[in-house]
């Protein structure tokens, strides 16, 4: 009698126990997760510094090949730094040499122009001496010789000289009779249509100073003479 009083009240009591573990369940704190597992709690102080040692060099590794990169990197840019500073100097070499034969090429111009213009007034002297000479002659003559003479001596070297200056291009500007070129023709003097007897505007009547022109370029206008309206 008194075993089937004791297991119904352990019967009775069952249902409690259950509701108060599963009040203590519901009420109870959340799992950290970061708490550190049971392994952890057994990992050892040579485990822990072996892994910290293994981190310092995959850590040491990367630095290095970062380091060598950039060393490399480096120097690529210093090889490319060297290869232009040559090509600079070699095109700084060039432009002196440039420069000095240039020069060389100026003054040596200059030299040959010098001589040629020399050469050509030498020319000219030569060619004017046998002039001076019969010059010469006509004043050592002239106290014996009468006015037709001289005359005659005088257009002689007239003639000459005339014969020289053709030969250097030099050559006289038409003048009278023509019309007036204000290129070939320097007006000194004007005569009113009225007064020059139906003549043109613009004709040159009188000649006062020969004018020359050298290889087709004049050199000097020949004072003239021209009919205009002042």
């Amino acid at each position: 009698m008194t075993e089937r009083a004791d297991i119904s009240d352990a019967l009775e009591k069952e249902p409690a126990k259950q509701e108060a573990v599963s009040r203590d369940t519901a009420f109870a704190a959340p799992e950290d997760p970061h708490a550190k597992l049971p392994a952890d709690e057994a990992r050892s102080p040579e485990e822990g510094a072996k892994g910290q040692e293994q981190e310092n060099e995959t850590g040491a590794v990367l630095s290095g090949e970062s380091e060598n990169e950039e060393k490399s990197r480096i120097a690529e840019v210093m090889k490319l730094l060297e290869e232009k500073q040559r090509e600079i100097d070699a095109l700084n070499d060039r432009f002196l040499r440039l420069q000095a034969d240039f020069e060389n090429f100026r003054r040596r111009s200059r030299n040959e122009k010098e001589e040629l213009a020399a050469l050509i007034t030498e020319g000219l002297v030569r060619q004017m001496l046998p002039v001076i000479d019969n010059f010469e002659r006509a004043m050592a003559n002239a106290g014996t010789q009468d006015a037709a003479g001289l005359l005659a001596g005088v257009e002689m070297i007239h003639r000459q000289f005339s014969t020289f200056l053709e030969k250097v291009g030099v050559t006289p500007i038409s003048a009278v009779g023509t019309q007036f070129n204000p290129e070939l023709h320097e007006a000194v003097m004007r005569v009113e249509v009225s007064e020059a007897g139906g003549k043109s505007e613009g004709l040159i009547l009188e000649e006062l100073q020969k004018g020359y022109m050298f290889k087709g370029k004049a050199i000097r206008p020949s004072m003239v003479k021209v009919v205009g309206n002042s």
